[in-house]
């Protein structure tokens, strides 16, 4: 979070404007008896007292640190000249677990427990482990069997505890049970952060936060202090699932208006005369989906930490100004630094200078949106629909924003029809729900609970049955990255991103050796089975390009460029089409010219006739097919075998794929599959001209798939 440095949320565990109230004093539990201090003590003036006491605690530790070897972990320094006498001070007694918790036939080594007040209640786990230990990886002498981190966070999901801490002196993360979430969640705060910069506002959250009173103390663990806030920030989530498509609808409208109606967007209104209000909805709507991105992104601290793109580029920065009245003015230098944003991140030369990942990707491509102007004040009164919910106003929590909640967005968007109305020379926009695009189309968002029972019946059986097979784990890992999941009518993604987390740590699982892998080997496994196992294909432009997106926010990764899905999630119709391109050789069937309808039997009649004596001659034979597409295969191997590690590997990968895609063979297969299809949806009526109309052709159905 932006306003405590050393404070990092993963998984939403609690929502930022509970942080800010805890900061404040403004939530129940915040008292100095509920701290189990005399009533009439001063609160600050005791957590002053404690961080002083703290503060030297470190300088010593740090001193003794710099005296041993740098091979040594400082296990036995770190835990007694730091972590307990710190703990100590904020009301911890700790029990040295001399041996391991047995659970499931599983042994936990944890280093010591919060025994709880009341017998039969399951002890609070504190792993602690020496200070040159990652929380996230092994210990190089192999024990315990898991990585500090997987070790409580398993021992969480197999035990009835419900919290935990992890923390090697530098790191300090307090865990919660995460059986039934789809993500980890913890919270961590940069112990060495947070004392050599003194910033002392954000150890005032750690005591609110992490003093022995929030954990459980009594038999109902339940109602633990922490417990209650994360209940709490659960169900701000669900108000903000109920608001976000509300948010996103006056965005739209809000943008539209600014932008059309700004004299500076002359280009834009005429643009819009031409390619109609449905264009300029779309260029809209890939607007919205990069600042979501860019929100989810900024505060899952995935961004730059550069103070310049904090200050003046981060669009996070927009919503600190949608609280300042004097920020709503008719100036345009915001809408300029968004376009300089987009630059920058579509540069590797330029990203370097603000400190951010290049990202690349068509998400930032250049659009007829970017060259128009809008106002300081309709910029911000549209990006103020993104960022807070309810009255009085309540931030947006997108660090825990569910990936697949931008379904419910565009389910709702489908209702919505664009009309942009001309009185004159001004525009007006508008969007009328006509409710029956849904219906049409077979367009729903579905439920977590709908998916769960499609990933176990439908990937769970597949999966397992490719590891069977294998007999090391790196031909597990190869068996799982060639695995390919298609959804062929994908929508927003929700089965996709649910396949991609179940391969995902299946592969984390497999390079760690840990049931419940730290979250750098989950990130890193998530975006790997993006890049190498998901397809999909939907009929709706708008769920394409919302689909990519929550794959790209699902597989981000600090400092890496986006992944190249152009070949993986495709707009086409997986009902139309050729499946099967050998089909190709034996010409266009007759069943193509079956009577259905008013259509004119006479002419169907001559039309099947004159196919059956041109089959004979048909251009598809002859290697036609089976020559190229063994070739175009090929080309689609190792273009899925490319990299994309860097910048400039998306870039060749993407460049090899328009190539293979331009070429004189695949066109030659596209233009066939064409006209096999436009075949069976001839308009053959009544009429002195005959009409054929063609469908999309397999090749819009994406290849690989």
């Amino acid at each position: 979070m932006k306003a405590y440095p050393s404070l990092h949320l993963e998984g939403g565990l609690f929502a930022p404007d509970l942080i800010e109230a805890l900061q404040n004093g403004e939530l129940s539990g915040q008292k100095a008896a509920d701290f189990g201090l005399p009533p009439n003590r001063n609160l600050i003036n005791e957590i002053a007292a404690v961080y002083n006491d703290a503060r030297k605690q470190w300088e010593i530790f740090r001193n003794r640190l710099g005296q041993l070897p740098e091979q040594d972990l400082a296990t036995s320094l770190t835990r007694d000249q730091w972590l307990i006498p710190f703990l100590s001070m904020l009301g911890y007694e700790l029990r040295y677990q001399a041996r391991a918790f047995e659970l499931d036939g599983l042994s936990f080594a944890v280093s010591h427990s919060l025994e709880p007040l009341v017998e039969g209640v399951q002890p609070t786990p504190i792993h602690l482990v020496g200070y040159r230990q990652e929380l996230g990886k092994l210990s190089p002498s192999g024990r315990p069997r898991l990585s500090p981190h997987a070790l409580v966070q398993e021992y969480l999901n197999r035990s009835e505890a419900l919290w935990g801490i992890v923390s090697n002196g530098r790191l300090l993360r307090l865990l919660r049970n995460s059986t039934f979430l789809r993500r980890q969640a913890y919270l961590e705060f940069d112990l060495e952060l947070l004392f050599e910069t003194e910033r002392f506002a954000d150890f005032v959250l750690l005591y609110r936060l992490l003093h022995r009173s929030r954990l459980p103390q009594g038999a109902k663990v339940e109602a633990c202090w922490l417990e209650q806030y994360y209940q709490q920030s659960l169900e701000q989530g669900g108000r903000v699932r109920e608001r976000l498509r509300e948010g996103v609808e006056a965005c739209l409208k809000w943008l539209a208006d600014g932008f059309l109606t700004h004299p500076q967007s002359q280009h834009l209104r005429a643009w819009v005369q031409r390619e109609g209000a449905l264009a300029l909805y779309r260029q809209l709507l890939r607007l919205v989906y990069r600042l979501l991105f860019l929100l989810v992104a900024e505060e899952r601290g995935l961004m730059s930490s550069e103070p310049l793109y904090l200050e003046h580029y981060g669009v996070t920065r927009l919503r600190r100004l949608c609280e300042q009245r004097s920020a709503y003015n008719d100036q345009t230098d915001l809408w300029h630094g968004l376009r300089a944003l987009w630059l920058v991140l579509t540069d590797e030369k330029f990203a370097p200078l603000l400190g951010v990942p290049p990202l690349n990707g068509e998400l930032f491509a250049h659009q007829e949106l970017d060259d128009a102007v809008i106002t300081n004040r309709d910029l911000l009164t549209a990006f103020w629909h993104l960022a807070f919910y309810d009255s009085p106003p309540r931030r947006v929590n997108y660090a825990a924003l569910d990936t697949e909640e931008l379904g419910s967005v565009y389910e709702s968007l489908l209702e919505l029809h664009p009309q942009v109305e001309w009185r004159g020379n001004r525009p007006f926009f508008r969007m009328e729900a006509h409710g029956k695009e849904r219906r049409s189309t077979g367009s729903h968002y579905t439920p977590p609970e709908l998916v769960a029972p499609l990933i176990q019946h439908a990937l769970e059986p597949v999966l397992q049955e490719r590891l069977a097979a294998c007999r090391t784990n790196a031909e597990k890992e190869t068996a799982i990255l060639n695995l390919k999941v298609l959804d062929p009518a994908c929508g927003s993604g929700h089965f996709l991103l649910a396949a991609a987390r179940r391969l995902g740590k299946e592969l984390a699982r497999l390079r760690t050796g840990e049931d419940e892998p730290a979250p750098e080997a989950l990130h890193q496994g998530v975006r790997d089975a993006i890049t190498h196992c998901i397809y999909g294909v939907d009929k709706n432009p708008l769920a394409v390009e919302l689909c990519r997106v929550a794959l790209w926010l699902e597989g981000h990764e600090k400092d890496k460029p986006l992944t190249f899905l152009e070949h993986h999630i495709r707009h086409g119709d997986s009902l139309v089409g050729v499946s099967d391109l050998t089909v190709l050789e034996d010409g266009i069937p007759d069943e193509a010219y079956k009577p259905l309808g008013s259509a004119d039997r006479a002419r169907l009649t001559e039309a099947r006739k004159r196919n059956a004596r041109e089959r004979a001659a048909s251009l598809f034979r002859h290697g036609f097919v089976s020559q190229p597409l063994a070739e175009f295969a090929g080309k689609m191997r190792q273009i899925a075998a490319m990299p994309e590690e860097t910048i400039a590997q998306v870039r060749a990968k993407r460049d090899a794929y328009r190539q293979a895609q331009a070429s004189p063979e695949f066109q030659r297969l596209q233009l066939a599959c064409d006209t096999y299809t436009a075949a069976f949806f001839q308009s053959l009526t009544p009429s002195p001209s005959l009409t054929a109309t063609p469908f999309p052709s397999p090749s819009g159905r994406g290849e690989g798939g």
